[in-house]
């Protein structure tokens, strides 16, 4: 099973590529090409933080957590039924029931992600798709300490790679702990831009009943607002070449210095309000 989720993954982009298979997700560029592995260590976990006195509190399905005001005016909250493996169900689309929540009033609209929590049940996860053993453990190995992999353990599960990711930082939630970091998701190569680039977090409770996942989208105002050639990544920096995808790594490179630089109060929405929405996180 070493190795099994990321090589489904290649083989996948690589029939895509040929015209054997046509994505079911909505169509968007994407990359088969991971940028190169970057080894780091983390700042050590800080001690949990008390959720934010201003915003709206959410509490359904034995968990809560607070919107940060200017982040969103509530959430809507949706059963997702199982998906049980079959001979012709793809594994990212295996999954047991679990639960979502749809951010109401997020400050950012018609980005390609929708701001979302979710939150899954480990042990029936790996009852339904043993495949998901390998990213939960690398999650786990992450917040013990260990130096970050390549591609950093993700869920939901797509059809589609991990093609960098940057603003890594270990956060404690007041049920557990995870990563938080900045990424772009896709099955070919395309530029880093404002339509795609979302804000993650990654996390599992203390108990490991429940593993907790978000998708918020975030801008950068060094970024173009989306993925066209026309609107390259930025005047100022290493653009993305449409004839020369060898050096595409070039861009991603100069993107995640970019963005490791920024303030985290510089981008739209914070880094520091999404870092307040997860850490106000509890599940009973």
């Amino acid at each position: 099973m070493s190795n099994k989720i990321s090589g489904s993954i290649v083989v996948f982009l690589t029939m895509l590529a040929c015209g054997i298979l046509t994505p079911s997700t909505p169509a968007q560029p994407g990359v088969e090409t991971v940028v190169a592995a970057t080894f780091q260590a983390l700042t050590p976990v800080a001690p949990p933080t008390q959720p934010p006195a201003n915003g709206t509190l959410v509490a359904v399905n034995n968990i809560s957590f607070v919107i940060p005001t200017g982040i969103g005016s509530g959430a809507q909250v949706e059963t997702v039924e199982a998906v049980p493996p079959s001979d012709d169900m793809p594994w990212w689309e295996i999954a047991p029931t679990y639960h979502k929540y749809n951010i109401q009033g997020y400050p950012l609209i018609g980005t390609f992600h929708i701001a979302t929590i979710y939150v899954y049940p480990v042990n029936e996860y790996l009852q339904v798709n043993e495949d998901m053993a390998e990213p939960f453990d690398t999650l786990k190995a992450i917040i013990a300490g260990q130096p970050l992999p390549e591609n950093l353990p993700f869920l939901p599960a797509f059809n589609a790679a991990q093609m960098f990711h940057s603003n890594e930082q270990i956060l404690t939630f007041q049920s557990g702990k995870g990563i938080r970091f900045l990424t772009q998701y896709g099955q070919a190569p395309y530029p880093v831009n404002n339509n795609s680039l979302f804000y993650t977090f990654q996390g599992l409770m203390d108990n490991g009943a429940y593993y907790v996942a978000a998708i918020l989208p975030v801008n950068a105002a060094f970024l173009s607002a989306d993925g066209n050639p026309d609107t390259p990544l930025p005047v100022d920096g290493v653009p993305f070449d449409w004839e020369n995808l060898e050096n595409i790594n070039q861009h991603f490179e100069f993107a995640k210095q970019k963005l490791n630089a920024t303030d985290p109060s510089a981008f739209n929405p914070t880094l520091t309000n999404l870092d307040a929405l997860i850490e106000s996180i509890q599940i009973k």
